[in-house]
């Protein structure tokens, strides 16, 4: 399988719409019709029970990391394992096995991706993300926060080129484009989870 077939490979992982499955399987009920519709661990955790949130969780970061450790393998490109975290965020929040409508908010499988290809690189977005919440007040602020630092952090991780702060950007806005009604919430003055 080439390179691209990697890329592909990684984005139907990240279209596998877990949180759909795992709460129709524990409830019989359709996440799309609770909460805020999102399908996602924590919409999952939130509205249909700990369980359902925590498996999903867990399934959403091992779609990352099988998405990654398959492009470790497989793939010829240096930075192959970093476009096939890209294809399974973007899979993941725009679902091609729901029609594209759809999604999570790429949180969980970005994290398992880079569980797999570097640690470090997730527990520093941890770290900002736990800062960028304490000062906003805001979960979903601190996660946009957190993550418009990737391209940065990547790039002092991977100083001698400049395709890592291009995928690291092209992730991080894939996660920004989903918590826009987040942050619109916020900047209302809205506290509650969306």
């Amino acid at each position: 399988m080439g390179d691209v077939g990697l890329v592909v490979v990684a984005y139907l992982l990240g279209s596998l719409p877990t949180a759909y499955l795992i709460t129709k399987a524990v409830t019989g009920r359709d996440i799309r019709r609770l909460g805020s519709g999102n399908v996602g661990g924590l919409n999952a955790g939130r509205n249909a029970g700990v369980l359902t949130g925590v498996l999903t969780a867990l399934v959403d970061a091992g779609k990352g990391y099988l998405a990654a450790a398959l492009a470790q393998r497989f793939g010829h490109w240096a930075w192959l394992p970093l476009a096939a975290a890209l294809a399974v965020i973007v899979g993941h929040n725009w679902m091609l096995f729901l029609g594209f409508r759809g999604g999570g908010k790429g949180l969980g499988a970005g994290a398992g991706a880079f569980l797999r290809l570097n640690p470090w690189v997730l527990l520093m977005v941890v770290a900002l993300f736990g800062l960028a919440g304490l000062v906003s007040r805001d979960f979903y602020i601190g996660v946009v926060g957190a993550v418009l630092f990737l391209p940065l952090i990547l790039g002092l991780f991977y100083p001698s080129a400049a395709a890592p702060i291009y995928l690291g950007a092209a992730m991080a806005v894939a996660i920004v484009a989903k918590h826009v009604p987040n942050i619109r919430a916020y900047v209302a003055g809205k506290r509650e989870l969306l």
